[in-house]
């Protein structure tokens, strides 16, 4: 799509709100559990999305729109600002993002958005937790930045947020552009492109707004072993073998088992475990495989164990799981 066409396109696919408050709060209250926060009532989204084989959802907030009933999405929102002003309010606390601006919520951050008018328009990214898999976690990394180590941290509190006030920032422009070009018109490697360019929406983000180097030295260790661990255990779920991943990065067994639980409040067999379920309801979703062949793939021979600990993860059977889809 050429990006002259993206002011037109970008108003049909956001559309006008056709429900009152009421009605959207009573469709919160029928699918969504309803949680005490901070001595008040939100919603909790939960980590229920559809993302298939993407990475991401782009999604419009519709326009002349009544106030959204507080909720926690539980992943990593990206809001921007196409057009207008967005009234949001962020754990009690409004703001409004003009146009080109974002802001980007942790995974545990309540938020709300006050009624819009008829030319405030902007687009939600919910980022699925693979999206900071591989490449994503080296750049990271490399950033030494506070909040971004907290975003891919296994075991971080996972509430807090940032305002990024990029009115006249061309890379944030361009890269949304882009991203909205491929939502509206996409074709094939629509998904691939787009995860690009929200990785260097993302990095750009990090590098240029957040401040770095504001960890002690011990802190940055513990925060970049941390990363490791979380990598390593990305690559090689299905051995679950604590002894050579210790010796792989270079630490002593003991040490990093106690070191696993300390820093993330789980142990390796729980993140291990957590990894495998995560890879399996991939699979189950994706592809027909048998679930004995599923639970092959991630590392269980035992088909009773993988049963067991998917229900646990999922709070349902793999079978229930499939149909689902």
């Amino acid at each position: 799509m050429d990006v002259r066409q993206l002011p037109q396109a970008i108003r049909n696919a956001a559309g006008l709100e056709n429900h009152t408050y009421d009605e959207i709060v009573t469709h919160f209250a029928e699918k969504y559990e309803l949680i005490d926060y901070n001595e008040r009532k939100v919603y909790l989204f939960g980590q229920s999305r559809e993302f298939g084989d993407h990475r991401h959802i782009v999604a419009f907030h519709a326009t002349c729109s009544p106030p959204i009933p507080e909720h926690i999405l539980s992943y990593v929102l990206i809001t921007y600002c196409v057009s207008g002003h967005f009234p949001i309010v962020v754990d009690g606390k409004p703001s409004t993002l003009r146009k080109g601006e974002c802001v980007v919520l942790d995974r545990q951050v309540p938020h709300t958005v006050d009624e819009t008018g008829p030319d405030d328009i902007a687009v939600n990214i919910i980022l699925a937790e693979e999206f900071f898999d591989g490449f994503m976690l080296d750049g990271i990394a490399d950033l030494a930045s506070p909040f971004a180590t907290q975003l891919t941290t296994i075991g971080a509190t996972h509430s807090d947020w940032r305002f990024y006030r990029t009115t006249d920032d061309e890379v944030v422009r361009t890269c949304m552009e882009r991203v909205l070009c491929e939502c509206l018109e996409p074709d094939m490697t629509s998904p691939y492109m787009t995860n690009f360019l929200l990785a260097a929406l993302f990095t750009h983000l990090m590098r240029t707004y957040e401040p770095h180097g504001q960890l002690d030295d011990v802190a940055w260790e513990r925060s970049e072993l941390v990363g490791r661990v979380r990598e390593y255990i990305s690559k090689h779920y299905k051995e679950g073998n604590l002894g050579q991943m210790a010796a792989d990065l270079g630490c002593e067994r003991t040490y990093l088992s106690k070191f696993i639980r300390s820093s993330t409040g789980s142990t390796f067999k729980q993140l291990v475990n957590a990894e495998r379920m995560r890879h399996a309801s991939l699979m189950l979703r994706g592809t027909q495989q048998p679930i004995y062949d599923v639970a092959q793939a991630v590392g269980l021979a035992n088909l009773t164990s993988f049963y067991a600990r998917f229900r646990e993860y999922a709070g349902m059977t793999p079978q229930e799981y499939r149909m689902q889809r």
